[in-house]
């Protein structure tokens, strides 16, 4: 097609079918073509209803409405020419139970603010078009961008380019958002307590280009200065993570796409590089004045060593941090105390917690991202929830844990926000919000006295392009340890499930131990024969696996991945012993599977030697080949379905003995030299290459270097046994219901490194099949991606009624920390989670 000038002859009208295919009107024949050549981002949906669109002058056909691009849409007409355009957009609300006020801006003019379709169309599944008159200039073409601004959503059913009439005038701006206030300096200055910097990043991309590494600018602010909002670097660069030094005269940063940290004057003179690596963290020693950069060394490398620079001469460096991984994989969190005592960070993420530099041991105390501690002396740490709405907040390291709420920026009330950071004020925190839009600005908010709810925001900057990694200085730094005042209200936290810090595992210390992943929150470990922790490690969920409310791993169609070095390790500690012993807890299963499933791999590659745990008809049992010999097996017992099992499989003096629940269940010889065995491969819940997955629920996974006794078994399986008696089963109530409001699925790519995200689903209960619901209309969390990939039950039909399996969501700990697919925002029903989905 070519697309020329609109008073050129050769011009021809353009009828776009967003989110849909070729679409040809009978009636006057226009084909309305799909839009794969000029959407550039917004996801495919549609809606289940059919459009009223009599009074639309040249409507298309209904199966045009009922398709539409939505999740902040993007189109580009690159080949369109310079000249004079009337555009039209053509929408639909298929949703009567949604908040909609969408933005649309054509080469950055903000033509259409603030739009209900309902409202403006008159009802719901009632047809309405917004017509403009564009001039296209430049020679750039013509971008269209929709945001969801305000409301839960964005959506478009069509758009047509057409030739604008004789004698046309642009369609003027829409715009009346609010912009900087003249006296900004004067009420920051007062807001602050006195003189403050700011620095951030900006960039066209409104998606957090920390992982994509866009383009970006590196700005700043200053009260006194006089010069207001300005551009320290302009690029091109990708700069992440900017932190003010402790005298607020210079900015450390990370340019990503060089993978190297510099540091450059506030003023964007002297930049010098620092150290290859990310950059996280800017801390001055209170003992000496020297200033410090820690930078975690690799490159999208959790593994990586944490070291730290001397900032006037990084040629002077330490190791800071090694015991285990930490961060996320695109970014290092690693922040200290204002003593230097301790360091928030994951370890590695989703895990958070701190570190405590001097016995370099840490504690786990919620799952999330951006952890931060507190600037001055305190301890007082929290962590960013998955639902990107609140922190967990702790006085000390675990310690009163709370929730709270950030999700009260002006304007943005319940809405998703990012890149929580406290300042070098104990009492200050910057975020940017909302999170990933065009309208994605800078905030300073400051928390009350008591550290439970940020009493105020002040709004920093004021555009139509994304600001991000925010932070801040102040001169007059408040270092002191709030108190509350006698007296005074305690204000309540918003309710939520708060998780209280994990117990430092005693199974290290158990001798011979060489691998260990007790659930995903416990301190998990790769120990060398002499039991020194070679790595603190996380396990990797595979397929549909998920936490469960125990923070065991719930395997369905999928797998636990250990750490790539723990085969390593383990084959290295057999060789020299001549030994081992592998223990896991196994609950949850199905009874008597139909197919043999593999609980547990231990061997080659290629799947076709080890030690193999398995379970079918005939119950758990054992297979066991070293050197390509006829296996030798063994049979640990039929298991019934809600049962608890620890199976236990020990070799030594060329035997092997399985035990289950602290009972022999037998003993078999096993051909070969196990010293000769090189197991490349651990894996829990299938083979290599994916075949055989088991489904059921695992935990405390051990490897030692040794059989175990008899009495040793039965010591572990009474722990384990004494640990299940303390779990009561949550509440469940199985109900029919309608859906009224699905969330839509967020695109896995813009989440990660999330690999998972539970969607909220409102519901009206139509019928109670069993247990005892009162509530008429609920929240339900039900999955939505697992394994970073969209599941196909997350495409949930509006108005269908299905079956649910709730618990409540404040028994299901182990979700405070997921990511949430969400189009809801303040919802004020009872959430349960669908244990079913």
């Amino acid at each position: 097609m070519v697309l020329g000038a609109a008073t050129t002859k050769d011009f021809r009208p353009l009828h776009i079918n967003c989110g849909g295919g070729n679409v040809t009107d009978k009636k006057n024949g226009i084909t309305w073509i799909s839009d794969k050549e000029y959407i550039v981002r917004g996801k495919k949906y549609r809606f289940n209803t059919r459009p009223e669109a009599k009074n639309i002058e040249g409507a298309p056909p209904a199966d045009v409405y009922e398709s539409v691009r939505r999740a902040n849409v993007t189109y580009q007409f690159r080949k369109l020419k310079d000249g004079m355009y009337k555009l039209r957009l053509h929408f639909m609300d298929g949703k009567k139970q949604a908040k909609r006020s969408m933005d649309f801006y054509v080469d950055g003019a903000h033509l259409l603010q603030n739009l209900s379709v309902r409202e403006a169309a008159g009802g719901a599944n009632r047809a309405y078009v917004f017509e403009a008159i564009v001039e296209v200039k430049g020679g750039k073409g013509m971008e269209i961008r929709g945001t969801r601004g305000h409301g839960d959503d964005v959506f478009i059913s069509a758009l047509e380019i057409l030739p604008a009439p004789a004698g046309s005038v642009a369609t003027r701006s829409a715009d009346t958002s609010p912009h900087a206030p003249a006296d900004m300096a004067k009420k920051l200055r007062e807001f602050a307590g006195g003189h403050v910097r700011l620095v951030w990043s900006r960039t066209e991309v409104e998606e957090d280009f920390y992982l994509a590494l866009n383009d970006s600018q590196l700005v700043g602010y200053d009260t006194e200065d006089g010069k207001g909002e300005r551009v320290i670097l302009q690029g091109p660069g990708s700069y992440a993570l900017p932190t003010l030094t402790p005298d607020g005269k210079s900015v450390v940063f990370t340019e990503s796409k060089q993978h190297k940290c510099f540091v450059v004057g506030f003023d964007g003179t002297g930049m010098r590089e620092i150290a290859p690596g990310y950059a996280s963290d800017v801390w001055q020693d209170p003992a000496t004045g020297r200033t410090w950069v820690y930078v975690r060394t690799g490159w999208r490398d959790p593994k990586s060593l944490i070291v730290r620079y001397d900032l006037n001469d990084p040629s002077q460096h330490e190791e800071v941090w090694s015991k285990s991984a930490t961060g996320q994989p695109q970014i290092s969190y690693f922040q200290l105390s204002g003593d230097g005592r301790l360091a928030a960070d994951g370890f590695p993420w989703p895990q958070c917690g701190v570190a405590d530099l001097k016995s370099g041991d840490f504690s786990i105390t919620a799952k999330g991202c951006w952890p931060g501690v507190a600037p001055d002396d305190s301890h007082r740490s929290f962590v960013f929830t998955g639902q990107h709405t609140s922190i967990q907040f702790f006085d000390e390291p675990g310690g009163n844990a709370r929730l709270v709420n950030l999700a009260t920026v002006p304007g943005w009330i319940g809405r998703k926000l990012y890149h929580p950071r406290w300042t070098n004020d104990v009492r200050f925190i910057t975020a940017t919000a909302p999170q990933w839009m065009p309208e994605t600005e800078l905030y300073l908010g400051q928390f009350d006295s008591n550290f439970t709810r940020i009493n105020n925001w002040f709004r920093i900057t004021y555009n139509s392009t994304s600001d991000f990694f925010g932070d801040a200085w102040f001169e007059n730094a408040s270092m002191h340890r709030p108190q509350p005042q006698p007296g005074t209200l305690q204000p309540t936290p918003p309710p939520a499930p708060v998780v209280t810090a994990v117990p430092a595992s005693t199974g290290a210390q158990v001798p011979g131990l060489i691998f260990l992943w007790e659930n995903e929150r416990a301190k998990n470990a790769i120990l060398d024969e002499k039991g020194n922790v070679v790595r603190r490690w996380t396990a990797r969920y595979e397929g549909e696996t998920r936490p469960n409310r125990f923070f065991g791993a719930d395997l369905r169609k999928g797998a636990l991945v250990p750490d790539e070095d723990a085969a390593g390790v383990i084959a290295n500690a057999i060789k020299k012993t001549g030994q081992f012993a592998l223990s896991l807890d196994v609950s949850n299963f199905l009874a008597a599977p139909k197919e043999r499933s593999i609980v547990a791999f231990l061997g080659s590659a290629d799947g076709k030697s080890g030690l193999i745990v398995d379970h079918d008809e005939q119950g758990f049992g054992v297979r066991m080949n070293i050197d390509s010999s006829t296996p030798t097996r063994l049979s640990l017992g039929q298991g019934r379905e809600g049962e608890h099992h620890q199976l236990v499989v020990a070799y030594a003096d060329g035997k092997i003995t399985g035990y289950d629940n602290g009972a022999e269940k037998g003993a078999a010889k096993v051909a070969g030299n196990v010293s000769q065995w090189n197991p490349g491969v651990l894996l829990f819940g299938r083979a290599p290459g994916g075949a055989s997955a088991w489904t059921g629920s695992l935990e405390n996974a051990r490897v030692y270097d040794r059989g175990l006794t008899l009495a040793e078994v039965q010591a572990r399986y009474g722990q384990a046994a004494d640990t299940w008696k303390t779990r009561q089963p949550a509440q469940r109530v199985v109900v029919e219901a309608e859906l009224l409001q699905a969330s839509q699925p967020d695109d896995p790519v813009t989440i990660a490194p999330y690999m998972r995200s539970l969607g909220e689903n409102v519901y009206r209960v139509t019928k109670v099949v069993s247990g005892e619901l009162d509530a008429k209309e609920i929240v339900a969390l039900q999955w939505v991606i697992l394994g970073g990939k969209v599941l196909p039950s997350a495409e949930r039909e509006e108005g269908k009624t299905y079956t649910l399996v709730l618990e409540s969501a404040d028994v299901h700990p182990q979700l405070a920390g997921e990511h949430r697919s969400t189009d809801i925002f303040e919802p004020e029903m009872p959430v349960f989670y669908d244990v079913g989905s």
